[in-house]
């Protein structure tokens, strides 16, 4: 898979075609650094701790509870929801909840939450993180209530 086709849309990155590869076959990875152990979510290329270049990937625990969350009007083209028939148009303008899930070992993960409606979600909720291929190809991260 080409790191083009993440949902992110980040074209030049040190980490992105493995963290890509591991979303596409279903897994959500995060950087290691291979000095002091310390685990980051989204992965990072360098460890600011310690300052170490030779970070290791692992997978990151996907069960955790919901931090918080929001709405956005606007959301992301690759999100497949149908967009307003009149641009901005409050009427025809369906909220798209996006959250924060916080995994074991206090990693905090960013994803959309499809098909759950907003006046449902309450912080502190257990909700797992999963990498999801979506219709149009692309791949993101998304949240769901467990």
């Amino acid at each position: 898979m080409e790191f083009k086709d993440f949902s992110l849309f980040v074209k030049h990155t040190k980490i992105g075609k493995p963290f890509a590869e591991a979303l596409e076959s279903g897994k959500v990875f995060g950087t290691q650094c291979r000095r002091c152990g310390r685990i980051f979510f989204p992965p990072r290329p360098e460890c600011p701790d310690c300052l170490e270049e030779n970070m290791t990937y692992v997978e990151i625990p996907t069960q955790g509870r919901l931090l918080t969350y929001t709405a956005i009007f606007v959301p992301p083209a690759h999100y497949g929801v149908s967009p307003p028939k009149m641009p901005f148009a409050r009427v025809t303008q369906v909220p798209c909840p996006v959250g924060v899930v916080e995994v074991e070992g206090g990693l905090r993960v960013t994803g959309w939450i499809p098909d759950v409606d907003l006046k449902a979600l309450k912080v502190g909720d257990p909700f797992e993180v999963q990498a999801r291929t979506l219709k149009n190809g692309q791949v993101t991260i998304v949240l769901s209530p467990v």
